[in-house]
């Protein structure tokens, strides 16, 4: 089955060298795949190093935001079968392989979301790396709730044609609303642990803080009943309490970490998502 691999990039050339790496040593045969990479900064230009795989291309989307990438890609791509992951993801070698053994196993499936593993810069966590390994992809939850994210997704081509393309003008949350509408039009999808990605641990609270806006940001656009909002005083003061699922999170997963370092990332998460709410309400 021909599979095409789309990967939109933005100004991200050095972590999506790693990403086509893995691409030319996956099992799959090179011959029954293609890869697209979409620039989404076309004045930031290919460096000459750069290796592009035989079966792989680069193109341009001036447009800015990685679904309006993604959709560039989409109108060209080959393969009865695409998959999408991010410049800065690492694929397992067997990602594609596992991806097209299951659908060819599982034919009511029509989607699937498969694992994304965090892993960090040195071999010893910072506490900001053990909370985006905790937060950044729950990707398994995501799935039972009948979306995922494209970090690592799956599905075929026509879902596309049937379903339509990414919303262009999101910047933040379209695999969410794009997999909100496969989900109300009855497409099927799995969670598969072995179509496996890696993904580096944001290693700053500024770069937590950049994505919580983003996704706020994004939240805000695609929500149907933000014109019906009304945020007064209980309302906002609501943001402020505490999650107490996700406490039980941190306590449960991590268990080797010490007191010290749960509580820190307990009120690390509390920050980070009053900064998205704030975000949301804002925009």
């Amino acid at each position: 089955m021909k599979v095409s691999i789309i990967i939109p990039t933005f100004k991200d050339w050095d972590r999506l060298n790693l990403c086509l790496q893995a691409l030319q040593h996956q099992t799959y045969s090179q011959d029954l795949f293609e890869v697209i990479v979409v620039n989404n900064a076309p004045e930031d230009l290919k460096p000459r190093d750069l290796a592009i795989p035989e079966n792989g291309t680069v193109i341009n989307e001036f447009k800015p935001g990685s679904y309006a990438a993604r959709n560039a890609a989409l109108a060209i791509c080959k393969g009865s079968i695409v998959g999408f992951t991010d410049s800065d993801c690492v694929p397992d070698k067997n990602w594609i392989r596992n991806a097209v053994e299951y659908f060819k196993e599982h034919p009511e499936t029509e989607r699937i979301g498969g694992a994304i593993q965090i892993f960090y810069k040195e071999r010893r966590p910072s506490k900001v790396e053990l909370y985006d390994k905790i937060f950044a992809f729950p990707q398994k939850a995501y799935v039972q709730s009948g979306n995922a994210v494209t970090a690592n997704m799956f599905t075929y081509t026509e879902s596309f044609n049937k379903i339509g393309l990414f919303d262009s003008n999101l910047l933040s949350g379209g695999d969410y609303q794009w997999g909100k509408r496969a989900y109300l039009a009855g497409s099927k999808i799995d969670y598969v642990p072995n179509v496996l990605v890696k993904h580096p641990a944001r290693p700053s609270v500024k770069e937590l803080v950049i994505k919580a806006k983003r996704v706020g940001k994004g939240q805000a656009k695609f929500s149907k009943n933000k014109s019906n909002e009304s945020f007064g005083l209980l309302k906002l003061l609501s943001l402020f309490k505490p999650r107490l699922w996700e406490i039980k999170m941190i306590f449960q997963k991590e268990h080797n970490i010490g007191l010290v370092n749960k509580l820190y990332l307990v009120f690390l998460r509390h920050y980070i998502v009053l900064v998205g709410d704030l975000s949301r309400i804002r925009n």
